[in-house]
């Protein structure tokens, strides 16, 4: 087997299980449950935003980390931040705990730009697009799972919210198990690069033959210069980038439509509760709402390298947003439900869009 096809495989099998968290569509009845004593004003203003901008905090720090510990290390570091998140949901109580673990579910989501990119940096730039697709299908297959497994075990009650997080605190240690198998990254794209590195040994090497300098100064030069060279680097790269007007709006649309994408999956279960406060019997189809809506998006992803002309970005990001603001001012959950659907696959199409024209502009 070649070892494209065996990194590809081990990354798939991690994020597959890394995705696999049926616990996620029913996060908040369970956090609003009888395991802990929480209010939903709390949950709305004093929990779910520590994750949010926990994970914008973060993002920032995590892709410059990610690129300089050589993928591999944050790749661990997000199965055991998802161990984490998990184990403190299950096993505390408290509100100051309940924010802890949304901090730490920041940095779980952040981490996932290692992930991402590894790919990058191991598989030969030829099976770039093979690879990376195999890896987001394999990721949308997590997520599909996820919501299909948790809506049947919570309505057929085989398991209760609680349980829920079992299976998802069991698949965060086997995604973990699994990236360690992972092989290492030598080189980094901004940080230790290939011809750097070579270029310093032959500098340094002379250096002491010279000045007989001591080799903790060199290392601390070497490394300082690795900083500066990436610095430079990530200078050129963006100021190159975001000179071309074409993609700062695509740069743009991508960023408000993960913004949207983000804050709606984060407090639109707390929606769905105060659509059906005081109803009889109210309906719980989180579950299934969340694999219908993975299933789409990646209709909408397939969709977008194919249909680059037939749907404007610009339109599909307003009918994103109409979609977002009927399922939220319309009292019916039924309604909320689709435009929340609407809205995911939307997203998937925009963002896949924006990478592909990304690469042609």
């Amino acid at each position: 087997m070649q070892d494209w096809i065996k990194i590809t495989l081990i990354l798939c099998s991690f994020g597959m299980l890394r995705e696999i968290r049926p616990s996620e569509p029913f996060v908040t009845e369970f956090l609003l449950g009888e395991w802990r004593n929480i209010t939903e004003d709390q949950l709305n203003r004093e929990v779910y935003p520590i994750g949010t901008y926990s994970y914008l905090a973060l993002l920032v720090v995590v892709f410059l980390i990610t690129d300089f510990l050589r993928f591999k290390p944050v790749i661990i570091l997000s199965g055991i931040s998802g161990i984490s998140v998990y184990a403190v949901l299950l096993w505390t109580s408290s509100i100051q705990w309940l924010q802890v673990s949304q901090f730490l579910y920041g940095l779980y989501m952040a981490t996932e730009v290692a992930y991402l990119t590894y790919i990058y940096a191991k598989v030969d730039s030829a099976k770039y697009p093979v690879a990376s697709s195999y890896t987001r299908i394999a990721a949308l297959t997590g997520r599909f799972l996820s919501g299909v497994s948790s809506q049947l075990l919570t309505h057929f009650e085989l398991m209760d919210y609680r349980q829920l997080n079992y299976i998802t605190l069991i698949a965060q240690i086997l995604a973990t198990f699994w990236a360690f198998w992972l092989p290492p990254v030598p080189y980094g794209i901004y940080f230790h690069r290939q011809s750097i590195d070579n270029t310093f040994q032959v500098d340094y090497t002379k250096t002491d033959e010279k000045s007989h300098s001591c080799p903790t100064d060199t290392v601390k030069d070497t490394f300082t210069r690795n900083v500066k060279n990436a610095a430079f680097l990530i200078y050129k790269h963006a100021r190159l980038a975001y000179t071309r007007p074409k993609v700062l709006v695509w740069s743009a649309l991508y960023a408000a439509a993960l913004a949207l994408f983000v804050q709606t999956q984060t407090y639109i279960q707390l929606l769905w509760k105060q659509i059906q406060k005081g109803t009889d019997s109210p309906v719980v189809y989180n579950g299934a709402v969340e694999a219908t809506q993975t299933l789409l998006g990646a209709v909408g992803s397939f969709a977008s390298s194919h249909l680059t002309r037939a749907l404007y970005p610009g339109l599909a990001g307003v009918a994103q947003g109409a979609a977002v603001f009927l399922g939220a001012f319309i009292d019916n959950v039924f309604v909320s439900y689709a435009g929340y659907i609407v809205m995911g696959l939307l997203y998937h199409y925009i963002i896949t869009l924006a990478r592909y024209v990304k690469c042609i502009l």
